[in-house]
């Protein structure tokens, strides 16, 4: 094992003297992601109080004069415009409006006598302004109907709460904390998955098929080192680059989430959805370390794959081709993580990998499952272990070390 830490040690020296590569490696995604969520948080809350502090265009066709009187007496939050020449819907998607209300022809008839009448409202849903303006009328006509039924009721000389002869009370079971977890089980995988592979993937090229391209592999094999050490070696790198990515691109992603979320809340609340107490009731340490012990024998799965792709690549061009569509798996995988319902899947569980998504998923929503959790450990494990037996047996090859 010394000679596998020799080699290990050797990579990593080598390393050190990229300064780029180090800035991209492990400082660019410090900076990348406090800067891109303080940019998104900054731009999301300027442009909701844009919109906040404009009234909403509409255009509204009514006959009988029921509803129109309503929205002009708030200036506030419509501008009643004139209805657009042709196809309306195409004005709202050119956002020459924001909406258009059509109120039946004798909405007045029906209203006195104690009918219902329909109201048609066109907007376009895709629209952050449009969705605006359509919640809007929907608070005013729900404050206009309460005023026309208490109305009815009062002539009737029935008391006002014949109207509502129920109240709803909902107390959320699963609190902020289990819709945080939710949300971070279906990403957290995904983003684990693609960080360490990236990670490892260019580095992992270097070590091997580029080692072969600057012609120092033959200088490395002239040692004494026995080649399943050298291998080793190099397993190690890849796995060590690919777990260190992984978590300082989590750690810079979790930190600004925290301060995103809090300052949102702090600015918004109650508001502003889950916020750093729901977000550190995640992070507690038994679920951080379950979470940990999964990755390893998935990291060690991906740096035997690209390793084992690397040395038997005449270059570094034909590695890249060669671990790319293992690239492309594990993004297909990684995605399908994210799919809803896949929790509920009876075969899951013993499908490698993502049997990792799943046990992550669980374990951030606290229902952890201790056979699935072991299985999914114990599979990923063997499978780390077969990848590593076949990267040894390939470098003893000399048809994979000096292929040309």
């Amino acid at each position: 094992m010394r000679g596998a830490l020799l080699i290990c040690k050797k990579e990593f020296m080598e390393l050190m003297k990229d300064r780029k590569t180090m800035f991209f490696t492990f400082l660019l995604p410090v900076l990348l992601y406090p800067a891109i969520f303080g940019m998104m948080s900054k731009l999301g809350r300027n442009d909701e109080e844009k919109r906040k502090s404009k009234a909403s265009r509409v255009a509204v066709v009514d006959a009988s004069q029921t509803l129109l009187p309503l929205l002009r007496t708030e200036p506030t939050l419509f501008e009643v415009v004139s209805a657009p020449e042709g196809d309306v819907k195409q004005a709202i998607n050119d956002e020459k409006l924001e909406m258009q209300v059509e109120v039946d022809e004798d909405a007045a008839a029906k209203l006195e006598a104690q009918q219902t009448f329909s109201v048609k409202a066109t907007y376009d849903r895709s629209n952050d302004s449009s969705r605006l303006a359509l919640t809007r009328l929907k608070e005013q006509l729900q404050k206009q109907d309460k005023t026309w039924v208490q109305a009815r009721l009062k002539t009737m000389g029935a008391p006002a709460d014949l109207a509502s002869p129920t109240k709803l009370e909902s107390v959320d079971a699963g609190g902020e904390s289990r819709v945080m977890g939710r949300i971070m089980g279906s990403m957290l995988p995904y983003l684990l998955m693609i960080m360490m592979f990236a990670g490892s993937m260019q580095h992992g090229i270097y070590a091997t098929a580029g080692e072969k391209e600057r012609g120092t592999l033959l200088s490395l094999l002239a040692t004494s080192l026995p080649r399943n050490q050298i291998v080793l070696g190099k397993l190690l790198y890849v796995f060590s680059i690919g777990i260190l990515s992984a978590l300082i691109n989590l750690a810079s992603l979790g930190i600004s989430m925290l301060l995103t979320f809090s300052k949102e809340a702090a600015v918004n609340a109650p508001s502003a959805g889950p916020g750093m107490g729901s977000l550190s009731a995640l992070a507690n340490p038994a679920t951080l370390a379950l979470t940990f012990f999964l990755m390893v024998p998935l990291g060690l799965c991906f740096a035997n794959f690209i390793v084992l792709m690397g040395v038997q690549a005449k270059n570094a061009v034909e590695a890249g081709s060669s671990i790319m569509p293992g690239f492309f798996a594990v993004m297909m995988m990684a995605v399908f993580s994210m799919a809803p319902g896949i929790e509920k899947m009876a075969w899951l569980p013993y499908v490698p990998i993502l049997n990792v998504s799943l046990a992550i998923r669980k374990l951030f929503v606290h229902q952890g499952n201790i056979p699935e959790y072991l299985l999914a450990l114990v599979m990923t494990v063997g499978l780390a272990a077969v990848f590593t037996w076949l990267s040894t047996r390939m470098l003893k090859r000399e048809s994979a070390l000096f292929k040309v």
